[in-house]
């Protein structure tokens, strides 16, 4: 049972990590509209860009040939269509699960929870079949808001609703 010296310093790291999950959500979903905005206004720009990185890779060596491979396996017009809905997507979902994070309600930090848990599958999933670094540092930041936030949900409903 934690001290009441310890009550305030706890709500403080509670605070501290809110803000920077809060903070983090909100960067991704400007990063992301960046990203929607532009593969959707200049499509073109965005694949002549994309051919560019991959003619890049492919001159860096063994360690970039397979990145570049794909890039130019996958890279058509309907591939740049699709990246843009995502990022649409991930750009709006991202903003909304930060709203409701400020909001403070329970069950904002549900939806967030639930939210994110659901996609950790598939970010796994990534990971193994393309690791890189991007995908991996993504992962674990998902993973670590699922654990804190679920976590702190739980010791919140223990303490308000005490046996």
């Amino acid at each position: 049972m934690p001290s009441p010296a310890d009550t305030p310093r706890a709500d403080e790291r509670q605070r501290v990590g809110f803000r920077l999950i809060i903070g983090y959500k909100f960067c991704k979903a400007v990063f992301m509209l960046g990203v929607a905005l532009w593969l959707t206004v200049a499509p073109g720009s965005a694949f002549r860009t994309l051919e560019w990185l991959a003619r890049e890779l492919a001159e860096g060596g063994a360690a970039f040939a397979r990145a570049s491979h794909w890039i130019r396996a996958h890279l058509t017009s309907g591939f740049v269509l699709r990246g843009a809905l995502l990022a649409w997507l991930d750009s709006a979902s991202s903003a909304l699960e930060g709203f409701l994070l400020l909001t403070g309600k329970p069950w904002a930090e549900w939806v967030v929870i639930v939210g994110l848990a659901c996609l950790l599958p598939f970010e796994i999933l990534a990971v193994m079949h393309r690791p890189n670094l991007a995908r991996f540092l993504v992962l674990v930041a998902n993973v670590a808001i699922v654990v804190y936030l679920a976590r702190l949900r739980v010791r919140k409903g223990h303490v308000s609703h005490p046996v």
